[in-house]
């Protein structure tokens, strides 16, 4: 378990892009994500004006001892029907164990607590059961299944639905908590 007071997720800005390129294009990154090609500079650069340009959007890094190590991107953040999207990925190959719920727990409290978020949604290749247990465990429901919904490498991909409610995340949070920083 890391130490509470060590984790922080703070606003992604131009300093962080090299790293966060970096990361996006690894092999352990790149092969979970819906578009899995090597992103150029140029295609990361509109990514970033897109991102932090939109009210819809926001990317936050997740820092461990005020070093960069994760990312979470919240997209289609819709007000009228207080839900949105997220990705994440933990970028650092030398991340400490504990890196990925410490994460996942400070995310959700901003999304539910900060934000306000009803419900948050999650789209996910349906190979990927590392992601799909991840957000179980952080309280997540299967909502259904998209076949043969994605192109990648020439083949059609399933995607798995999940969203967590926000009633949900105030049932359980307490509990993560414990489970992410101890008591």
């Amino acid at each position: 378990m890391l130490p509470f007071e060590s984790c922080k997720l703070k606003l992604l800005d131009e300093n962080d892009l090299e790293k966060v390129l970096k990361w996006r294009n690894s092999e352990n990154v790149r092969t979970n994500m819906f578009t899995d090609h090597l992103i150029t500079m140029e295609e990361h650069l509109f990514w970033y004006k897109k991102t932090t340009n939109e009210q819809s959007n926001k990317c936050m890094l997740f820092e461990y001892e005020e070093i960069p190590i994760g990312l979470v991107q919240l997209t289609n953040i819709d007000e009228h029907n207080s839900r949105c999207y997220w990705g994440f990925y933990i970028g650092d190959k030398n991340a400490p164990k504990g890196s990925g719920l410490a994460m996942g727990y400070l995310a959700l409290e901003y999304i539910f607590e900060e934000l306000k978020v009803r419900k948050l949604c999650s789209e996910v290749l349906a190979f990927n059961k590392v992601s799909i247990e991840y957000q179980k465990k952080l309280g997540f429901s299967v909502e259904g299944y998209l076949k043969e919904h994605i192109l990648r490498n020439k083949v059609f991909e399933d995607i798995v639905l999940l969203a967590l409610f926000q009633k949900e995340w105030h049932d359980t949070k307490d509990a993560l908590l414990i489970k992410c920083f101890g008591g």
